[in-house]
């Protein structure tokens, strides 16, 4: 301001100034011959700003596709698709899990798959891998994730309760298992009895007979049939009742013609409290049963009731057709059950000219024998069908190794509930027959 007081300095900056006697100083200009700058201006400083931004947004798309995000420039150069960056991110780590993933690298892959799912969880794909991979190490981390997905993706309900319920039966947590039945039950009563095995199981060994009489008042509504309101019934009356009684409701039960679950429980109830022959009279009935329950309970009856030239029977002509893997998984459930090692060998020397091919798919059956033989202490089948196993995943496995000399001993340390997360994937028929051998529910909870 001091600097510009003297009009001859200011003159430098505009040459057009002159003193008039009258205004003092005043531009000299014609006023009508003074054409207006701030178009010209605006122009100028758009330009450049323009250019500014153009070098800066490419620049920042070469560096991003470089890096390897899958942007587009109109992701960068578009404001209101910036929106859109925080999914792009998440696509890219997810790209990044599954490179580590298939090059074995475990830990930067579920780093990855994490950050993957904590900027988009909508991905599904990407929670239920990480509520997998989870459940080994953090299962904390794995049933909080699954969680989640039950609540943001009601439309995947059924698959990720279901990828949960696995989860669980995998650590013996039971009183999760009996939550997530229970809710379940209420949610779809469509399905109730899909679950009803999962809750009856969990409840013989958290002996909560809250859930059960609330499930018995909440199934009397007409949403759920009438089949899932009498098996809970009979469920709510055999916990208290003695074993003859209970046999009465049983059988009246059946009498009333039931067929699906409901008589497959009624089957499982009587074998239970010792009712063999009630239970084989029933099966003999060609009721409404699927053929795999209906076999799997019959084998039950056979070795309950001691009548092993009949069960060898059944055994042997299950095994006269080049034996299936779900041929092996039945048989195998059945043996670890009702442990028999003659009739383990039976199955494996069926196996030995014409065994399963050695591929992912049968897997699991390789490791039903793997378990079958375990329990039967018969180490050289064991070693057999562990050699399968490591064939079909191309490596050695020292946990595997491990859970067999587990066992083998002839005390086995901790429960089966610290081998089975190791022994994935197997059919829920076999955790189920594990579970029962080597944690069986204490006599006080009843028999279902």
């Amino acid at each position: 301001m001091v600097y510009w007081r003297k009009a001859s300095r200011f003159r430098r900056v505009c040459p057009l100034l002159r003193q008039d006697p009258t205004f003092g100083w005043r531009c000299s200009a014609n006023q009508a011959d003074v054409r207006p700058f701030w178009l010209r201006a605006l122009g100028f400083y758009g330009a450049g700003f323009t250019a500014l931004y153009l070098a800066g947004t490419i620049g920042a798309f070469t560096l991003l596709r470089s890096s390897g995000y899958g942007v587009t420039y109109a992701n960068i150069a578009w404001p209101a698709a910036w929106s859109e960056f925080r999914t792009i991110r998440a696509e890219f780590f997810f790209e990044k899990f599954q490179t580590a993933y298939a090059r074995g690298d475990i830990r930067e892959g579920l780093l990855s798959l994490s950050l993957a799912y904590n900027l988009d969880s909508q991905n599904y794909r990407a929670g239920r891998l990480l509520a997998q991979l989870y459940q080994g190490a953090q299962p904390a981390l794995s049933d909080q994730v699954y969680r989640r997905l039950l609540a943001e993706h009601p439309e995947e309900a059924e698959a990720t309760a279901q990828a949960f319920f696995r989860s669980l039966l995998a650590r013996g947590d039971f009183p999760a298992i009996q939550t997530l039945a229970r809710d379940r039950i209420l949610a779809t009563p469509g399905r109730a009895s899909a679950w009803l095995n999962a809750l009856f199981f969990a409840n013989q060994r958290t002996g909560d007979a809250a859930v059960l009489d609330e499930l018995l008042n909440a199934t009397a509504d007409a949403r759920f049939s009438l089949d899932t309101h009498t098996v809970l019934m009979l469920a709510v009356r055999l916990r208290t009742t003695p074993p003859e009684e209970g046999r009465r409701h049983l059988l009246a039960s059946a009498a009333g013609g039931v067929s699906g679950y409901p008589l497959y429980f009624i089957c499982r109830e009587l074998l239970a409290r010792g009712f063999h022959q009630d239970a084989l009279a029933l099966l003999d009935q060609e009721s409404g049963l699927e053929p795999r329950d209906r076999t799997a309970l019959r084998l039950d009856a056979l070795a309950a009731g001691g009548w092993n030239n009949a069960r060898r029977r059944e055994v042997e002509g299950l095994l006269v057709a080049p034996p299936t893997a779900a041929t092996v998984e039945l048989l195998s459930a059945h043996l670890i059950r009702r442990p028999d090692p003659t009739l383990l060998e039976v199955l494996c020397a069926r196996l030995d000219p014409s065994p399963l091919p050695a591929v992912e798919a049968n897997y699991p059956a390789y490791l039903a024998i793997f378990c079958a033989a375990g329990v039967n202490k018969n180490e050289a089948r064991l070693r057999w069908a562990s050699d399968r196993l490591k064939e079909i995943i191309h490596t050695s496995s020292r946990r595997l190794d491990a859970v067999g000399a587990w066992m083998l001993a002839d005390r086995q340390p901790g429960g089966i509930e610290n081998q089975l997360p190791s022994l994935q994937p197997l059919s829920l028929e076999i955790s189920y027959a594990l579970l029962s051998h080597y944690s069986p529910a204490p006599a006080t909870a009843g028999a279902f």
